[in-house]
C-alpha cells in the first residue's frame, strides 16, 4: 500500500511552526518523545486504512499541541475537507483558536494556502477546506449533534464532554468512505465515563486505533543522576507498587523504566500532587489501567490482581456461543472463535466434580451493567476454581435462562450444579423462565423426542438464602444483593481471593477486579466501570461458602485429594511426628502449606 502520511514531511512542516514552550519559551515545534510516538502511531494507522484514533494520555505531554499542527497539515494537504475542532469549554475553544492563528501566522506563504476567513466560528481556506470551532460542553445541552457533517475532526479532553446524546448524533454525521477522512479523540481520563466507553470500543475495533501515551515517553520527565532531586527521591530500590507497573510497562510496551524516571515520579507525587498518589496516577498514568482512577479506594490488592492476571493469560480455553431457536429444545451450542464467544470453558465437566454457578443478569445493579454474566466453579473443601464463564450483551432474559439451565445440566457433576441467581432487576424474569422449563419437563409424555433436552433441568440445585443471624432457619430461594449482603458477598470474595482460595482463569474477569473500589459502604464499579463478571463470581463464591464448602469439608475432599489421589503421603520423621503430636494436643490444626 502506498504511503499516505509521511512522518518526515509532517515533521518538516512542524519545524516551521512557532510555539510558546512552557519549558523553553518561543521556539519551533520540535517533537518530544510522546509527540513522536503519537505521530508514528497515527501514521501507521492511516497508512493501513485506519481513520479513527482514540488517544489516552497523561497531562502536559504536548499531544494537543502536535494534534493542532496535524489539523492544519491535513487541511492544507487535502482540498475541500470539512473539519472541526471540538473542545470541552468555550475558554478552551478560544485558546485553541489562538494557537491555530499563531501557527498560521508563523508559516511562510509557500507552506500554506491563503486564508479567506478566520474568526471565532471557523477557519476557511482558499483550497475549499474549513475548520470549525465547536464546544461539546461540560453540561448536557443536546446541541453538539446539530453540527454540519464533517470528514475531519479533532476532539480534545473528551472525558469532560457531557453532551453524550449530541456526541452520538455527531458520530453519525461523520464521513465513512472519504479517503482523506480523519478523526482523532484525545483526552486524559476522568473516571469511568463516556470516554472510557469510547476507549474500550477502540481497543476492540478493527477499524479504530487505541493509542496510550504514558508520561515515561517524555524525555523531560526524569531527574538527572547527581542532581539534588535525584539524590532526594531515589533510594536505590523501587517500591512494591512501583515494581508492579514497571513490570507492566515492560510487558506491554517493551520500555524499561530507569532510576532517573522513578526519581521524577516520586518528586511529582510528593511535590506536585501533595502526596496524593491516586490523583497522580490519573493525571500521569504509567499504564492505561491506572488512568481510570476513581474516588474510592481500590478494593483488591494490586499485586495479587497483577499476579493472577499474569497466570490467567496463559491458561488454555475453548470458546462457544449459542444459536437460539424458537424453543429451548431447538437451541444449539457450538464452538467458535474468541471474538464470537459468549461462553469460555477452561475445564469440561468431570463426573466426580462438584459444581456451583453464580448468575448476574444484565442491568441488575445499574444501567451500565449491561452483560448477562455467569460463573461456574469446581468446588473443593479448601478452594474453588473457575471452570466456565458466560458474558453476553445481546440476549433476552429468556435466552439467558436457557443458557443457565443448559450449563447447569452440563456441569451436573455427581450431585447436580448449585444455581445461585441474583434476583435484583430482571432476575425474577429469569427465574420465572427456569421454573417454566421445570414444569414443562414434568409434563412431557413418555417417548417425547424433546425429553432428552429437558433432562438437564432436573440436575439443578437451588441456592437457599438464610439470614446469618437467624435462629429460626427461615429460607428463601436464590440471592438478592441488598446493601448488607453486598458487603458480606464482596468481603467474602476478597478474603478468599487474597488467601489464594479462589482460582480465577479468566483475564477478562481479573481485569474487572481493577474496577472495584470502595467508597463508604459502596463496593463495586463506579460510573460506567464494568463489574458484571466480578459480581457473578462473588455470587458463586457465596454459594460455595454458605453450603458446598461445609459438605466438601465433611468428606475431606480437598483440592489435593481430588486431583492427586495417586500420591502417597510422605512418612514423617521422628522429629516431625513429635511436633505434630504437640500441635494436636494444643488443639492446633496442621496441614501442608499450599
Amino acid at each position: 500500500m502506498a504511503e499516505i502520511f509521511s512522518v518526515d514531511r509532517f515533521e518538516r512542516f512542524c519545524a516551521q511552526l512557532k510555539i510558546d514552550s512552557k519549558e523553553y519559551g518561543p521556539m519551533p515545534l520540535k517533537w518530544l518523545g510522546g509527540q513522536r510516538y503519537f505521530v508514528n502511531e497515527v501514521a501507521a494507522g492511516i497508512n493501513n486504512d485506519v481513520h479513527t484514533f482514540v488517544v489516552l494520555k497523561g497531562r502536559q505531554l504536548g499531544i494537543s499541541t502536535v494534534s493542532l499542527a496535524l489539523d492544519l497539515y491535513w487541511l492544507f494537504k487535502h482540498r475541500g475537507l470539512q473539519g472541526a475542532v471540538v473542545t470541552d469549554t468555550d475558554e478552551n475553544r478560544e485558546v485553541f483558536r489562538s494557537y491555530v492563528e499563531q501557527y498560521v501566522n508563523s508559516l511562510p506563504k509557500s507552506a500554506k494556502p491563503p486564508t479567506e476567513i478566520h474568526n471565532r466560528v471557523q477557519l476557511v481556506l482558499q483550497n475549499n477546506s474549513r475548520l470549525m470551532y465547536m464546544v461539546a460542553g461540560v453540561r448536557k445541552k443536546g446541541e453538539l449533534g446539530r453540527a454540519k457533517a464533517v470528514n475531519f475532526m479533532h476532539g480534545t479532553e473528551c472525558s469532560s464532554w457531557a453532551d453524550e446524546e449530541g456526541f452520538l448524533s455527531l458520530m453519525n454525521t461523520l464521513a465513512q468512505v472519504n479517503p482523506h477522512r480523519l478523526y482523532i479523540f484525545e483526552s486524559t481520563a476522568r473516571g469511568y465515563n463516556m470516554f472510557y466507553d469510547v476507549w474500550e470500543t477502540a481497543k476492540k475495533s478493527k477499524t479504530q486505533r487505541a493509542i496510550f501515551i504514558g508520561w515515561w515517553r517524555n524525555e523531560i520527565y526524569r531527574k538527572p543522576k547527581g542532581s539534588t532531586d535525584f539524590k532526594t527521591y531515589w533510594d536505590g530500590h523501587p517500591t512494591s507498587d512501583e515494581r508492579i507497573w514497571i513490570k507492566e510497562i515492560y510487558e506491554r510496551y517493551r520500555v524499561n523504566i530507569e532510576p532517573e524516571q522513578l526519581a521524577w515520579w516520586r518528586w511529582y507525587v510528593d511535590e506536585k500532587m501533595n502526596g496524593e498518589s491516586s490523583m497522580a496516577l490519573q493525571e500521569m498514568p504509567p499504564t492505561e489501567d491506572y488512568a481510570f482512577q476513581l474516588s474510592g479506594s481500590k478494593y483488591f490488592s494490586s499485586e495479587r490482581v497483577n499476579r493472577t492476571h499474569q497466570r490467567a493469560i496463559k491458561q488454555e480455553c475453548v470458546h462457544f456461543r449459542y444459536i437460539f431457536g424458537l424453543n429451548f429444545e431447538d437451541t444449539q451450542f457450538v464452538q467458535c472463535n474468541e471474538e464470537q464467544a459468549e461462553v469460555t470453558v477452561w475445564e469440561v465437566p468431570q463426573t466426580n466434580g462438584v459444581y456451583a454457578m453464580g448468575c448476574d443478569p444484565a442491568y441488575g445493579s445499574s444501567e451500565w451493567a449491561d452483560a448477562f454474566a455467569a460463573q461456574i466453579g469446581r468446588c473443593y473443601a479448601d478452594r474453588i476454581e473457575q471452570v466456565c464463564e458466560v458474558c453476553a450483551t445481546d440476549w433476552t432474559e429468556q435466552q439467558y435462562a436457557w443458557a443457565v439451565v443448559h450449563l447447569a445440566g452440563w456441569y451436573r457433576g455427581e450431585r447436580g450444579c448449585m444455581l445461585t441467581l441474583e434476583m435484583q432487576g430482571p432476575g425474577g424474569a429469569v427465574l420465572n423462565e427456569i421454573n417454566n422449563l421445570k414444569r414443562m419437563s414434568g409434563f412431557l409424555p413418555r417417548g417425547d423426542p424433546r425429553a432428552g433436552a429437558f433432562d438437564v433441568v432436573g440436575m439443578i440445585r437451588d441456592y437457599l438464602w438464610t439470614r446469618q443471624d437467624s435462629m429460626t432457619g427461615n429460607v428463601a430461594m436464590q440471592w438478592q444483593t441488598n446493601p448488607k449482603e453486598k458487603v458480606r458477598m464482596m468481603s467474602t470474595l476478597r478474603s478468599y481471593f487474597e488467601r489464594e482460595m479462589v482460582i480465577i482463569n479468566s483475564p477478562q474477569t481479573i481485569q474487572q477486579f481493577r474496577n472495584i473500589h470502595r467508597t463508604g459502604d459502596q463496593i463495586g464499579g463506579e460510573g460506567r466501570a464494568k463489574d458484571d463478571q466480578v459480581i457473578a463470581l462473588a455470587i458463586l463464591v457465596i454459594a460455595w461458602n454458605d453450603w458446598l464448602m461445609q459438605e466438601m469439608q465433611a468428606a475431606n475432599r480437598t483440592y489435593e485429594r481430588e486431583n492427586r489421589p495417586q500420591e502417597t503421603q510422605r512418612a514423617l520423621s521422628p522429629v516431625e511426628a513429635g511436633v505434630l503430636k504437640f500441635l494436636q494436643k494444643q488443639g492446633i490444626q496442621y496441614g501442608p502449606r499450599r
